[in-house]
């Protein structure tokens, strides 16, 4: 019977063994599913955190620079109020008639912007005399301010900055200040004060969760209604002494905002932590169950001591953590099976050939689309080529015409002088005559002397008529340009001689001033002449009228420029004629006297030699001329 019995008890054990080896191996599998999911969960959750602390910084910094523009945009605008000669004489004569009533339209005006709250003027002890809601039943005027911070500071003879509730009419702002000085004194403060709802209603549209917070740890706006006016930190006595004393916040009782564990949330700057907020702190939620995780960062504006905190509910993080978890954890689950070896064994060599197929026709694409592009390249190089082809035609007209543009001013200006190149040369060739006849009667009456010293002035006079026509072949000369180093001085007495063609009318007072000498422009010198010529020529023309007229002409090195200005005391440039003075066909002069080319063409000239023309007026009268070119080292 024990033989019998043996096997009996062996097969009724086989069952127990074998269930104790399934639960020794499902526990062999579980731990590492369960471990490697806890693993992945902390890695999931670090993850996600670190990508949306990524993705917050970019809104938040976008929220601070907008924040801070809006508060910049007005900075200047309490200094430019003070500036105005209405506000300076209403605090320097509080009690005159009318000043008051024309302030206060003027503050109006500067009111209208929406984002302005209100604009009002303080005198030395803080009261204010006038205020864009003049009209308003809660105006600010009559209203002492001396209290409060702005008005403070700006009486130190700085700017002041400040957040707080109007006293009069209890809305909330951003006071920006500034001394008003009168004579060395500071006779009153400008104010301006800013509403920042519009931005609180942006922040609410937005959906995200924002607190800008004051050096005190006190929330001046939220997108979350119950967040405002509660302090992240105690408030100690001190502290709320100077509160009561500027009454910053007026009547609001600052209630606290803590964490889960009853800590402070106040954080520092450019922090970025996990923060568990209490029932009555989360926002936009009413009646709501426990606590709730918030990723909270932290950005500084240090210039106004507040801190804006950005509020990221953590609930759809965990969620993907633990998503991710669980999918590890079942992955590592079938990762110790040996089916789901050899499945994805096998899916991995599917993968490479389909793989393998796809980066061959990959390949293949991508060699049909260079060979494309390589067509398209060689039509844009050929189509690029008759493009340049063509711009250098273009710029051959251009010269073309531009030199036709010159040698029509130079003509216009031989023409100018004409009647004075007659008279030049009438008179030698009178006194050319009279000397021919005394020397011949010297002669023959033996005075040899004489009638030599008669013979040197006659080839005096003879000289004089040729240099005069070679500077006048000279300049109406056509050909190209030919730059060289030209000296200045040199340039100014070949265009004053010139000049003298057309005859010195009297009471003209022509003053040359080289200050650097032997100074040289890197110019062509018949079209340096050329315009110079007629710099002079239009100075004079525009001292016609006077008795006595005055040209002051300077040669001067501005680095590696060469300047000559030209001054005269005429009656100017108007200012409806100075923005049209280089155009052609515009003309101050009289009809008949000319066409309005020789600055146009002046101007051409000079810019095609590297230079530059330009024009004003003298502070003391009278127009003035500059042109430049580059020197001639």
């Amino acid at each position: 019977m024990l033989v019998g019995t043996a096997p009996g008890l062996a097969d009724a054990m086989t069952p127990a063994r074998q269930l104790q080896s399934f639960a020794l191996r499902l526990l062999l599998i579980l731990l590492p599913g369960l471990l490697a999911g806890g693993l992945a969960y902390r890695h999931f959750l670090d993850s996600e955190l670190a990508q949306l602390a990524r993705a917050n910084e970019a809104r938040l910094e976008f929220y601070r620079s907008s924040l801070i523009q809006t508060l910049e945009e007005f900075r200047l605008l309490p200094g430019v109020i003070g500036l105005d000669s209405r506000v300076r004489s209403l605090l320097e004569q509080p009690g005159q008639d009318g000043l008051a009533e024309a302030v206060n339209h003027y503050l109006e005006q500067v009111g209208a912007d929406p984002a302005i709250q209100f604009v009002f003027v303080l005198d030395p002890e803080g009261t204010a005399l006038a205020a864009s809601n003049w009209r308003d039943e809660f105006s600010l005027v009559g209203s002492n301010y001396g209290f409060r911070p702005y008005f403070e500071e700006a009486m130190a003879g700085g700017a002041g900055r400040f957040y707080g509730i109007g006293v009069t009419t209890q809305l909330a702002g951003f006071f920006l200040s500034a001394p008003v000085t009168i004579d060395g004194r500071i006779a009153g403060v400008t104010v301006v004060k800013i509403s920042l709802d519009r931005f609180e209603d942006a922040w609410r549209r937005s959906g995200d969760l924002l607190m800008l917070t004051d050096r005190l740890g006190v929330a001046l706006m939220a997108s979350s209604p119950g967040w405002k006016f509660r302090s992240l930190r105690p408030i100690g006595r001190e502290e709320a002494e100077t509160l009561a004393h500027t009454q910053q916040y007026l009547y609001e009782e600052l209630p606290p905002l803590r964490a889960a564990d009853g800590g402070a949330l106040v954080p520092r700057a450019g922090e970025t932590r996990v923060v568990s907020l209490a029932r009555d702190a989360q926002p936009f939620v009413s009646g709501a169950r426990g606590s709730r995780d918030y990723l909270l960062q932290a950005a500084a504006l240090p210039e106004y001591g507040w801190q804006l905190l950005f509020f990221s509910e953590l609930t759809d993080v965990r969620v993907l953590a633990l998503t991710g978890a669980i999918a590890v954890g079942l992955a590592t689950l079938l990762l110790l099976t040996a089916g789901m070896l050899m499945e994805l064994r096998r899916r991995r060599l599917l993968e490479r050939q389909a793989a393998r197929v796809a980066l061959e026709q990959i390949q293949a694409d991508l060699e049909a689309r260079i060979a494309e592009r390589t067509e398209a390249l060689t039509e844009a190089n050929r189509r690029l080529e008759q493009r340049v082809t063509a711009l250098k035609e273009a710029e051959q007209i251009l010269t073309r015409t531009r030199d036709s543009a010159v040698q029509a001013g130079k003509l216009a200006v031989l023409g100018q002088m004409a009647a004075g190149i007659t008279h030049e040369i009438n008179q030698p060739l009178a006194a050319l005559t009279t000397l021919a006849d005394n020397a011949a009667t010297l002669v023959s009456r033996g005075r040899s002397d004489e009638a030599r010293q008669n013979l040197g002035y006659i080839s005096e006079l003879a000289q004089r008529m040729g240099r005069i026509v070679g500077q006048l072949k000279t300049f109406a000369r056509r050909g190209e340009e030919h730059l060289s180093a030209v000296p200045v001085s040199d340039a100014m007495n070949n265009v004053l001689r010139l000049f003298e063609t057309r005859g010195q009318r009297s009471g003209l007072d022509i003053r040359v001033t080289c200050r650097v000498p032997g100074l040289c422009a890197r110019a062509d010198p018949v079209r340096l002449e050329q315009v110079l010529l007629n710099l002079v020529s239009n100075a004079v023309d525009a001292m016609e009228q006077q008795n006595e007229g005055a040209l002051d002409i300077e040669c001067d090195r501005a680095g590696d420029a060469v300047e000559i200005t030209l001054r005269d005391n005429g009656p100017g440039i108007s200012a409806e004629a100075l923005p049209h003075l280089f155009e052609p066909f515009f003309t101050t002069k009289p009809a008949g006297k000319g066409l309005g080319l020789g600055l146009a063409i002046s101007r051409l000239i000079v810019e095609s030699l590297d230079g530059r023309l330009s024009a004003g007026n003298n502070a003391d009268g009278g127009a003035w001329f500059r042109v430049s070119f580059p020197v001639a080292e």
